[in-house]
């Protein structure tokens, strides 16, 4: 690289460090402009692309770098993030395969990887790759979390708890290991666990819509309605467009014999997500409380 280019090129590192990557593109452009043959250069505009959420030039970028060396591991752990983040999830292991194969003690490569095996259905595989992901970087709390939520989603609960638990000693600040914790303990039915957990995690990250939404479930389990509503209420202020979140209330109005609120949040699941058939029977149940006959006369 010729001495103005590398010039350049150390700009728009620097502010792709800072992030502000429509800059930092701007210099790597000029970069190429001068010597369009540098690997590193395209590798580092595509993760500029990456962070602005565009990947498919992100994609082009990888690509022009792995043409000009192929040995670079990173350009191809670049570009299966590219293509994990689009959701091709196959081309995207086949570029970690590579990525690994140039670099065998790359940890998040074995992550990223079994992360897309999780996306596709591959436990077994997806747990393979946490594994050797966690001998690499034991210190690493995200690895033991992803393989709790495959221990989970095995029905490996207390598996999954003890990964959560691991990823909470290495990372007590992070609401999102704690949310997970409380879903497995919700699975196991230790509802007042999971609610513990839940209360840290909405600490920790209380525009978390989910937690709150989880622990009116887990409140609405052990029959006490009014605390899941209030909880219900917040996540549905926080992410008015998710239809569970309105059944789930739904449910507690139900419960507590308040038919026609129940009845006016399943109409709104059923009008967010008109595909899902639990609001509807949901509705039917609360519309048949108030009229045998399955109708509301009006009144």
């Amino acid at each position: 690289m010729s001495k103005q280019a590398r010039y350049f090129y150390n700009r728009g590192n620097s502010y792709r460090t800072l992030g502000k990557h429509l800059r930092a593109i701007e210099e790597y452009d000029k970069a190429i402009g001068l010597d369009s043959n540098e690997a590193s250069v395209y590798n580092n505009r595509g993760s500029s692309y990456d962070d602005l959420g565009r990947h498919r030039l992100a994609l082009e970028d990888y690509s022009k770098a792995i043409s000009l060396d192929s040995k670079y591991a990173a350009a191809y752990y670049n570009r299966g993030n590219s293509y994990d983040a689009i959701g091709q999830y196959q081309r995207a292991i086949e570029d970690y395969d590579k990525a690994i194969e140039l670099d065998s003690n790359d940890a998040e490569a074995y992550n990223n990887r079994g992360n897309c095996y999780r996306a596709t259905g591959q436990y077994q595989r997806a747990i393979e790759d946490y594994e050797t992901a966690i001998g690499l970087s034991p210190i690493e709390a995200l690895y033991f979390n992803n393989r709790g939520i495959v221990y989970r989603v095995l029905g490996q609960y207390q598996r999954s708890i003890e990964d959560y638990d691991k990823a909470i000693e290495l990372r007590p600040d992070a609401g999102r290991y704690f949310y997970n914790r409380g879903n497995s303990y919700r699975a196991l039915g230790k509802h007042l666990r999971a609610i513990k957990d839940y209360d840290t995690a909405i600490e920790l990250a209380p525009k978390e819509a989910a937690a709150y939404n989880n622990r009116g479930n887990s409140y609405r389990a052990l029959g006490k309605h009014l605390r899941a509503i209030k909880d219900y209420d917040r996540a549905i202020e926080l992410y008015p467009g998710v239809a569970r979140y309105f059944n789930n209330r739904g449910d507690s109005y139900r419960a507590l014999g308040h038919y026609r609120r129940a009845i006016a949040d399943y109409d709104k699941a059923i009008e967010l997500d008109p595909n899902g058939s639990e609001a509807y029977t949901n509705r039917q149940t609360a519309v048949r409380a108030i009229e045998p006959s399955g109708c509301i006369r009006i009144r």
